[in-house]
This record gives structure tokens, C-alpha cells and sequence, in this order.
């Protein structure tokens, strides 16, 4: 019998793989269900379905697909800084596989055993994760609730978390799973704060087109320590396409290119984000939908008298008297999918805004799973 002990870094045993929620494929097989018949609101996913310009620029890439494509996806970068207007001596984009891999590439850039970040829980798992594939500290910032509002982000908490070796802070924007923002000022006067610091600080904007806030990616022109992370897989609805991006002080994206892995976006990728960011009139009306579902869900779940939490983005987190696994199992057997939210509490849920039939048919389940 072998010896052999795989010599893995030892931060990574205590580690756990990313927790996504149930797919087509399992649920289908687990009831009996016909994947066409399944509705999934789990992964916070647009069901419009993407741009058809996206669709076809996408299968016209196809063809090309045994050749790499560009490095460093520059077609896309150079559409994207044009999009923002951004002074490119000042500014510039990255692109990456996903907003993940931005991250992923960030933490190899900034992070290691004698680091530290700053999150703010409950939120994106995923800044936990890639600090913990680093071995960095994670120093946790939990969110208030007040009388007046739940999960919010006491911007001098943040401020007095920082240590000397803290590296960067993740505050995301609309927050997931709670869907409250952070106001211009409030993240002016962190940026501001941080850089007196050397801290970087990295605002998520996955789901900034749902929100009634702005983004601020024009204040990376003011402070080279902010990193404004995008992604096209919300409201262009390419989750499946998988490109994300952030913008960042030049000198940094100088730096990031040393470490980035290249051709990391597929050429059927690129070509259906350039599309989508082209075709503004889907972008209008996958917003329009998410916010006009976003009001119909929330309307629901006042009736049903369910402790909710008021939403920026295009999902909404609520709780119920019975525990998450238990209306998740109930809903998963009748064809729905959402995802239980166990970081918050035991009770917590956090469902996608679909389309009016699709809330309709979400709502009428979750009555009969929770009388």
C-alpha cells in the first residue's frame, strides 16, 4: 500500500468546494421532471435568455473555434474602456472567464500567507474562497441590522478592521444574498480612506443594472486603489458564456497582465458579449422585467407574511418559518429551484426574479410548501 502523501498546501484541506445549487440535470433525474419543464431561480440568472445578436455572433465564432483568440480578449477591452469612457493613461479593463477568475487573479497578484482581506459577511462566498487558496487572513466586518434596515455595512467597522498587512477589501454592490447597496458616498469615503491605507478596495457590481444606484467606475480615475468588478452573465444574460471584467488604475492592470492567464476568453464568448453590450434595447428589457418582477415577488411574499429583505438587485432574500431544506426539497419537487442561504441563517432563502408566469408559478409552489 502506497505511502504517498499529496503535497497540498495545508490552508487548502479545511477549504470547501464552492456550494452551488441543484442543476437541471439533478433535479430532472431525482423527480422524474423534464428538464423543459423545470424553472430554475437559483443562480440569480436572467430567463429572458441572452441577446439573439449574441446568439448568432456566437455560433458565427464557432466555426473558428480550433484556433485560439486573442490573448488578452482585446477586441472586448477596447470596446469596454470606449463603453466607460475611461482616460486610458489613468484606467483600463480586464477581462476574464467570469468575474471569478478576475478574482482568482487578483488574489495571485495581492494575496499569501502573510495577507489579509476584509469581507463582510454574510455575502459572496467567494472572496472567502479564493483568500482561503492563499492562505490569507480573513478578517470578518458582519453586517448590521437596525431598525431601519437589515444587513447593512458600517463603512468604520471596515475601516477599523484594517490591519498592516490587509491587502484588499471585498464589499459588494448590491450585496448578495441581501440586496442592499452602498451609496456613492459611502464608497467615495472608503476609497478615499483605504488609499491612505495602500488598501485596495474592490466593489462587485455583478448586479449594478437592476439598481437604483449608479455605478462608480468612474472614480478609479480619482483613486488607483479602487477595482470596479463587472460581469456579463446578469443582465446580458451570458452566465453560460462565462465573461466577466473589472476596471482598475492602469499601473495595476500593467501588473495583472503579467499574471493572467491568456486566451482565458473562448472566441464564441467575446464574440456574444460584444454583441450583447451592442444590443441596449434586450439590456432595456431584461431590466425592465427584473424590476417589474422584482415589485410582483415582493408583493407575493408581503401577503404570504414572510420576513423579506428590500432588493437592488434581480433576486430577493426572504425567510420562512420552516427550514430552507425542507422548502427547497418541496419546491424541487415540483419542478423549481432556488437556493438555500444557510451563511445567513437556517431559515433563509433566496430566490431569482423571473418573468410574470414564472413568479406566478414560484409563488403558487412556495404557498403549498410552506402551509
Amino acid at each position: 500500500m502506497s505511502d504517498f502523501k499529496p503535497p497540498i498546501n495545508p490552508w487548502i484541506i479545511s477549504a470547501d468546494p464552492y456550494p452551488s445549487g441543484k442543476t437541471f440535470e439533478e433535479v430532472a433525474a431525482q423527480y422524474g421532471i423534464k428538464e423543459s419543464q423545470i424553472l430554475r431561480l437559483a443562480g440569480n440568472e436572467t430567463t429572458l435568455g441572452p441577446s439573439p445578436r449574441a446568439i448568432k455572433a456566437a455560433r458565427q465564432e464557432l466555426e473558428r473555434s480550433n484556433f485560439y483568440g486573442e490573448p488578452f480578449a482585446e477586441t472586448l477591452t477596447h470596446k469596454l474602456e470606449l463603453k466607460y469612457q475611461l482616460d486610458t493613461n489613468k484606467a483600463g479593463v480586464v477581462v476574464g472567464n467570469g468575474m471569478d477568475s478576475v478574482l482568482d487573479h487578483l488574489a495571485s497578484l495581492l494575496l499569501g500567507p502573510d495577507s489579509s482581506i476584509v469581507n463582510t459577511p454574510p455575502t459572496f462566498v467567494y472572496y472567502d474562497a479564493i483568500a482561503k487558496r492563499t492562505g490569507a487572513e480573513i478578517i470578518n466586518v458582519k453586517r448590521k441590522n437596525t431598525a431601519d434596515a437589515a444587513y447593512i455595512t458600517d463603512i468604520e467597522d471596515i475601516l477599523r478592521a484594517i490591519k498592516a498587512n490587509t491587502r484588499i477589501i471585498f464589499a459588494c454592490t448590491p450585496n448578495n444574498p441581501s440586496g442592499n447597496s452602498l451609496s456613492r458616498n459611502e464608497i467615495e469615503h472608503l476609497a478615499a480612506e483605504t488609499l491612505k491605507r495602500n488598501v485596495y478596495l474592490f466593489i462587485d457590481e455583478a448586479y449594478i443594472e437592476f439598481s437604483r444606484h449608479l455605478s462608480v467606475y468612474d472614480l478609479v480615475h480619482k483613486y488607483p486603489n479602487l477595482i470596479v468588478g463587472r460581469t456579463f452573465s446578469k443582465a446580458y444574460a451570458l452566465a453560460g458564456y462565462r465573461v466577466g471584467y473589472a476596471i482598475m488604475a492602469r499601473g495595476l492592470v500593467n501588473e495583472y497582465k503579467k499574471i493572467m492567464t491568456p486566451f482565458l476568453v473562448a472566441r464564441a464568448s467575446m464574440a456574444a458579449a460584444i454583441s450583447a453590450l451592442e444590443d441596449t434595447s434586450h439590456l432595456g428589457k431584461v431590466i425592465k422585467t427584473a424590476i417589474k418582477g422584482r415589485e410582483q415577488l415582493e408583493k407575493a411574499l408581503r401577503e404570504l407574511k414572510l420576513e423579506q429583505y428590500p432588493s437592488d438587485a434581480n433576486f430577493i432574500l426572504f425567510k420562512t418559518t420552516k427550514p430552507a431544506a425542507e422548502i427547497i426539497e418541496g419546491l424541487a419537487s415540483r419542478g423549481i429551484i432556488i437556493r438555500a442561504q444557510k451563511h445567513v441563517c437556517d431559515r433563509a432563502l433566496r430566490v431569482t426574479v423571473g418573468t410574470d408566469s414564472e413568479n406566478k408559478r414560484f409563488i403558487k409552489a412556495l404557498k403549498e410548501c410552506i402551509q
